[in-house]
């Protein structure tokens, strides 16, 4: 077994470095001013660019008044999570007035990722685009030869994040309501204020012109479909991996998720509206703001505005949701090397949303603590020492490797969890399927389920319940597309495969902050392999102590 997939070969190039202060800044959004954490003073942060297979250094003050960590979402970083970021599971917290520099190695990603903060609530302001472009001679040939726009997708809360993480921590009270949604930290014009209509992000086009979309979805909770008034959107990448150019009216993303769409400047010329509208496949309340931007085109001929918004489909069309992410398909054939065809270690896991006995707390329920769950297990963060820690230094009673339940019994039963640091070993090379189960046939919805350090097929999904006997024979191992957020609707099972050949300690959670607050996450650590080359990197010098 090859160790995980590394750059095409290409010139080397020197790391770039990039310097991320974190800070308190005053920002108005939906009527309040407000003091926020931010990256560089800046909402969202800065764009980082690099090139594929290029090393980033990124230094990071924490200016800030907690402690803070930083992850670059779905980098695999092959052989080296100490730079990984999840707070107390592979990196503890940089202090405030402390500084930590990230070595981060890119390898096949192509395309849009991200970067945000992993801890606590606070990648709610802390965020900002990851950019990685290919080597010279392929850019002619790609879609990254266009013109480009980042669209980030963020969610305003007029309370403190902080607050809200630790109270949602302690009692497990419900999801927070958000002020509202802002598109590159605009609200748009369908928001006002005073009978005024809040700021509005714009983006200028020459007719006859093909422009590229770097779409991210920041927000912390919600789905989003996102389409411009007349205008055919191309999806040619999402997560940075190619897919097969397919042309939509609209796309949708899962909160975490990145996309990278191409369209033609082709309409009269004028302005069009560019809208974000949520996708839940719950009954849970959620803010139904339109978020809007405008395309404009230069040169107009005419001075009216198109004031018609895109077709965008109904907020809870699970149908929908299910077609779009099922015509998704990778750009090429997977090898046997790649896509795991044969025998395969399977993972089954119950995801719920349930409840945690909380004896001895005055402000919880008499039904229990909201918590959420992979196989009924709630999972608990260690403060003393974090997994990875753990795990390369021999450290017992940090973390569990045993399931207390199987899928079938935590299906049973789904009220109540348990509470515990659980993780899922793995042999390196073992061939890998994971099989996401939603056990809430009600309210809570589906999930993001998003895994570090690797990206993986998705080969199946569908609704009800999973037959391990029969649903395998309608997967997908052709082109399967790839990804690092797996897509769960809320009444049915997803399918993904991997093979485990990036070894340590590897998150993996739902990208729903009050879900991931609950407790529904683990961890899985990967063993090393017999060549060097298999093996995880030493330790780095520097990283930060937890409590200190």
């Amino acid at each position: 077994m090859p160790p995980i997939a590394q750059a095409p070969t290409t010139p080397i190039l020197p790391p770039v470095e990039y310097k991320l202060v974190v800070e308190q800044a005053n920002f108005t959004k939906f009527c309040e001013t407000r003091s926020i954490l931010t990256v560089n003073g800046m909402y969202p942060g800065p764009e980082i660019r690099v090139q594929r297979g290029q090393t980033v250094l990124i230094h990071v003050q924490n200016n800030g008044a907690y402690g803070i960590t930083i992850l670059l979402h779905g980098l695999k970083q092959p052989r080296n999570p100490w730079f990984d970021g999840p707070e107390n599971v592979t990196q503890c917290l940089i202090q405030p007035r402390k500084n930590f520099t990230y070595e981060v190695i890119t390898s096949n990603e192509i395309g849009t990722l991200w970067w945000h903060a992993h801890s606590d609530w606070s990648r709610a302001t802390i965020h900002g685009a990851f950019v990685i472009l290919p080597p010279p001679d392929e850019l002619q040939d790609s879609p990254y030869q266009f013109p480009s726009h980042n669209l980030i997708f963020s969610t305003w809360f007029n309370q403190d994040v902080k607050e809200i993480s630790d109270i949602i921590a302690q009692n497990g009270t419900n999801i927070a309501e958000a002020a509202g949604y802002t598109l590159n930290g605009f609200p748009g014009d369908q928001v006002t204020c005073n009978n005024v209509s809040e700021p509005t992000y714009n983006i200028t086009v020459k007719h006859g012109e093909t422009y590229l979309l770097r779409i991210v979805n920041a927000a912390m909770h919600e789905g989003q479909y996102f389409g411009i008034t007349n205008h055919n959107l191309t999806v040619v990448a999402r997560d940075a991996a190619y897919f097969k150019p397919f042309s939509s009216e609209y796309v949708l993303l899962a909160p975490g998720q990145t996309m990278d769409v191409t369209f033609v400047a082709n309409q009269n010329q004028s302005q069009y509206y560019m809208r974000f509208r949520y996708f839940d496949d719950s009954a849970v309340s959620t803010n139904t703001q339109n978020t809007t931007g405008y395309l404009i085109y230069s040169d107009p001929v005419e001075d009216v505005v198109n004031t018609t918004f895109p077709f965008l489909p109904n907020a809870t069309d699970n149908t929908t949701a299910f077609t779009f992410n099922t015509h998704l398909r990778s750009l090429y054939s997977r090898s046997d090397t790649e896509l795991p065809r044969g025998d395969v270690k399977r993972v089954v896991l119950a995801v719920q949303v349930d409840y945690l006995n909380c004896t001895g707390l005055s402000d919880c329920p008499s039904t229990g603590r909201q918590a959420a769950s992979f196989n009924r297990i709630s999972f608990a963060y260690p403060n003393q020492t974090n997994i990875l820690e753990a795990y390369s230094n021999g450290i017992s009673g940090v973390y569990n490797t045993t399931y207390l339940l199987s899928p079938n019994e935590a299906m049973e039963n789904a009220t109540y969890a348990y509470h515990g640091t659980n993780v899922i070993e793995l042999d390196y090379g073992d061939p890998v399927e994971i099989v996401f189960q939603a056990v809430d046939f009600g309210p809570a919805g589906g999930h993001p389920l998003h895994l570090h350090g690797y990206s993986f097929f998705q080969v199946g999904m569908n609704n009800g319940t999973f037959n391990s006997t029969t649903d395998p024979a309608s997967y997908n191992l052709d082109d399967p597309p790839e990804m690092n957020i797996a897509v769960l609707l809320g009444s049915g099972w997803t399918a993904v495969r991997f093979f485990a050949n990036n070894p340590g300690v590897w998150f993996m959670h739902c990208h729903f902050e009050s879900h991931v607050s609950w407790g529904m996450a683990t961890a899985f650590i990967v063993k090393d392999g017999p060549n060097e080359d298999h093996k995880m990197r030493a330790r780095p010098k520097g990283m930060p102590s937890c409590g200190s």
